[in-house]
């Protein structure tokens, strides 16, 4: 059954060996998305696959709210639940055993806990009240609850229904962090296109330069110091280093300004700290 699902792996492979050696410089950023989504709808079709074959699998039982209640105590058993997922962490009893310091995580789902530190017995009742930082910070935990603990099933309500299929809550969690990934990405490319400059400031004066390692990206070139602005209004910007026989630098150049009082090719501007660029 894995074998159908090789591909997949050679296809995120070959992306992360072309990101690693700067090809992707010469793509354009709007393929770049298109592949994102394919690959996010087959990540989602793989879910789906996997909740399918997972009602198969013994070990992935759904529970119920009074049935996860039990497992409180070192005799029955240690568990806890994010997001519906369900771990065991006896092994951890030091943490979530009796009078521990974690133990109000176990027999219940303790989502919003993890989150904001409020202790009750209260499942989150609505999405929105989580930014998405915090969303992100709970799927950085379900994580590592599956990579440290033993992953024992679902819980029935919230976000899975009664035969562990995801419900709609489920999936606009998904939806969400699946859009965080996005944003991520084309942060981390943007930069990766257009890497911040090396600053030094002082009293009088302000220096920003270019290397091959500025703003902890490697890379091939050094470019030149430029002020790059994020939005058309033209009021917020960041020093970036950039190529100017880059494609990128022609689609951007719109956004691009230089420093006053310094060579169009310098990869070092050094001005007064109370001169305002325009």
């Amino acid at each position: 059954m894995l074998f159908k699902y090789v591909w997949l792996l050679t296809l995120f492979t070959s992306i992360y060996l072309l990101y690693s050696h700067d090809y992707l410089n010469e793509i354009k950023f709007n393929f770049i998305s298109k592949g994102l989504n394919i690959i996010n709808s087959i990540y989602s079709s793989l879910n789906k696959n996997s909740n399918s074959n997972s009602k198969l699998n013994k070990e992935q039982k759904v529970f119920t709210p009074n049935e996860l209640k039990k497992y409180t105590n070192i005799k029955d058993g240690l568990y806890i639940s994010i997001l519906g997922q369900v771990f065991d962490v006896t092994k951890g009893a030091k943490h979530y055993g009796p009078g521990a310091t974690y133990h109000f995580f176990t027999g219940r789902d303790g989502s919003l806990a993890f989150v904001t530190g409020i202790h009750n017995d209260k499942e989150i009742r609505d999405i929105s009240l989580l930014t998405v930082e915090q969303l992100k910070l709970l799927n950085y935990w379900v994580q590592f609850y599956n990579e440290n603990y033993i992953y024992k099933g679902k819980l029935n309500g919230k976000y899975y229904n009664e035969d562990g299929t995801p419900t709609e809550e489920s999936h606009k969690i998904q939806r969400i962090l699946i859009h965080a990934k996005e944003k991520q990405f084309e942060k981390e490319h943007k930069e990766k296109m257009f890497p911040p400059c090396n600053v030094e400031w002082n009293p009088d004066f302000r220096s920003v330069w270019c290397s091959k390692k500025s703003g902890g990206i490697e890379r091939e070139w050094i470019g030149v110091p430029r002020m790059l602005f994020e939005s058309p209004n033209f009021q917020e910007y960041r020093c970036a280093c950039v190529k100017l026989d880059s494609n990128e630098y022609e689609e951007k150049k719109g956004m691009i300004r230089e420093y006053v009082g310094c060579s169009r090719t310098a990869i070092k501007c050094t001005m007064k700290t109370n001169v305002v660029e325009s």
